[in-house]
């Protein structure tokens, strides 16, 4: 007897010993995304900085690097962004176009898929951080803000182009901090939520972020996405260097902590335009952004930086056919200089080609790359099957590629840079983190265990699936037995009604209240209506609102 109390003496000991040795959770995070970014690009972006600055040898990034993730969608291994952020923010590998949202089953799957819950929405780190943590939270970028990335964080549809669905469940959602492109995407209505709530508003507005010293606000730049870097006015748009200091500046106020995410949005919309010098000044950017958030946990000593791509873009190296024979004797300057002379993005050079006639674009040539255009090279661009002004008809021009496209293989041919692919790539991608106890991800984790780890660190573990089943559940399971409709108010709204007795209770799509007999009653979730199923997604305890009193 006294042998076995010895025992179990023993036991209690060493539970306890473990459960004091376990980390406690961190109390702010910081998720940074440098979309469509492949470990190639790392490389090319280190040299290009040390050609500018010979003094610059590594990334601010660099002693924080930990490994490779595998990044994928549910149904392929090449991933589209929204369901590779997707699955960094619930847990769950969905498929292309999927916003934070659960998939449809395929015959091809990559990971397990129920076919019961497709287009359930999924509760997000950051939703779960704001409602179950009291979190302060915050969205940066340079895309417009319901691009699908930031889309991730704080909305759910099963089509990331549907900015009419996902624009007001981030409204909605009541993000903290919000700086992005998109004035054009904020509806009046949205405004007028945002403004009832405490909100300051800053539409193209720099000097008034710049002295707002507490939150909570939105700033917006640019009717859509904001210009790429190399052609920013930067006295009238924010550096995401700037964007994620002022974002952290109002989020410290919040004594539970917060969630920030920052993403370099367009290193991956170079990428895809095979434009080498946008995306290597890009994701500098996002390097020196990454910079502003090491520093802040370092001195904080509570805070967890993550840095991550979402999946590769293009594969840019430095190396091509051109380099077959001599790469090994190129010069740093003989591989970089050319750029240099590179003064416009190949998207905004594109759109000058297409504006103007084909005689005008030796000049243009000449001015924004110090390139003597050969007639080859009209002949060859002129055949773009976007330039309208193509001596050459449509119908003969619709299987060619795009000016930019075009223009990317005429500028970039001249260089030692190469690219494999318009598209994503299946590589893994890098990740960066920095934890203050050193409780670190290392080697090649998937992108579940990614989302996993940043769960266990802030506290979450298992919080998410059980979120998802209070506050996502098929209206006809919450409703059944009651009288009910659903209207459709315009092409992405809709009506719930359903009456008890006396009572009515009203909701419509995306928002985060209910009406009960012209009361209103605030909820601590978005209410998502999917069209395609049909579907309104709600808290499983919404129906007890029919039963008041």
């Amino acid at each position: 007897m006294i042998m076995k109390k010895i025992v179990l003496c023993k036991l209690f000991f060493l539970l306890g010993l473990l459960a004091f040795a376990q980390p406690a959770p961190v109390k702010n995070v910081i998720l940074l995304i440098t979309d469509g970014t492949s470990t190639s690009l790392l490389s090319c972006a280190r040299w290009y900085q040390t050609y500018l600055d010979s003094t610059k040898t590594a990334l601010n990034i660099d002693p924080y690097i930990k490994g490779l993730i595998r990044t994928h969608s549910s149904d392929a291994p090449i991933g589209d962004s929204a369901p590779t952020t997707a699955c960094y923010m619930t847990g769950q590998p969905t498929q292309t176009g999927f916003v934070s949202t659960y998939p449809v089953k395929t015959d091809h799957d990559l990971v397990p898929v129920d076919a019961t819950r497709a287009y359930q929405p999924l509760t997000t780190l950051m939703e779960a951080a704001h409602w179950r943590q009291g979190k302060a939270t915050g969205i940066v970028c340079t895309c417009e803000f319901p691009h699908a990335t930031p889309a991730d964080c704080a909305a759910h549809t099963y089509s990331r182009g549907k900015y009419g669905m996902i624009a007001p469940q981030m409204v909605y959602n009541d993000l903290d901090v919000v700086i992005a492109g998109g004035t054009s995407y904020l509806k009046e209505s949205e405004r007028e939520y945002l403004r009832s709530k405490g909100y300051n508003l800053f539409m193209d507005d720099l000097s008034g972020m710049r002295n707002c010293h507490k939150g909570p606000f939105w700033a917006l730049y640019r009717p859509s996405s904001i210009e790429y870097y190399m052609e920013t006015d930067a006295s009238a748009v924010p550096s995401l260097a700037e964007s994620t200091e002022k974002a952290l500046e109002i989020l410290s106020h919040n004594p539970n902590g917060f969630f920030l995410m920052v993403e370099g949005s367009k290193v991956d919309w170079a990428a895809h335009d095979n434009d080498a010098k946008a995306a290597l000044v890009e994701f500098l950017e996002f390097d020196k952004a990454c910079k502003v958030a090491f520093d802040f946990a370092k001195k904080d000593g509570n805070t967890l930086v993550v840095v991550v791509p979402d999946h590769g873009t293009g594969s840019l190296t430095i190396g091509n056919t051109k380099s077959n024979h001599g790469y090994d004797r190129l010069s740093l300057k003989q591989i970089m200089s050319p750029i240099d002379n590179y003064q416009l993005s190949l998207w905004s050079m594109g759109e000058k080609l297409k504006a103007a006639e084909t005689t005008e674009w030796p000049n243009l040539f000449k001015t924004y790359f110090d390139i003597d255009l050969q007639p080859s090279e009209i002949t060859y661009l002129s055949s773009a099957k976007d330039y309208d002004k193509s001596s050459l008809s449509k119908e003969d021009r619709k299987d060619n590629l795009s000016m930019v496209k075009m223009l990317s293989q005429v500028i970039y041919g001249r260089t030692y840079f190469g690219f494999t692919t318009f598209g994503h790539t299946i590589e893994n991608v890098f990740f960066a983190m920095y934890q203050p106890q050193h409780d670190e991800l290392q080697g090649c984790p998937t992108n579940i265990e990614l989302n996993q780890y940043m769960c266990r660190q802030m506290g979450l573990t298992g919080v998410l699936e059980e979120m998802t089943e209070d506050n996502f559940v098929d209206h006809r399971k919450v409703f059944e037995g009651y009288n009910y409709k659903i209207d459709s108010l315009d092409k992405y709204h809709y009506r719930f009604t359903a009456k008890y007795k006396k009572n009515t209770l009203v909701f419509d799509s995306y928002t985060n209240y209910v009406t009960v007999n012209n009361k209103q009653h605030e909820l601590s979730s978005v209410l998502v209506y999917m069209p395609i199923n049909k579907t309104f997604y709600v808290p499983k305890e919404l129906f007890r609102y029919l039963l008041l009193k």
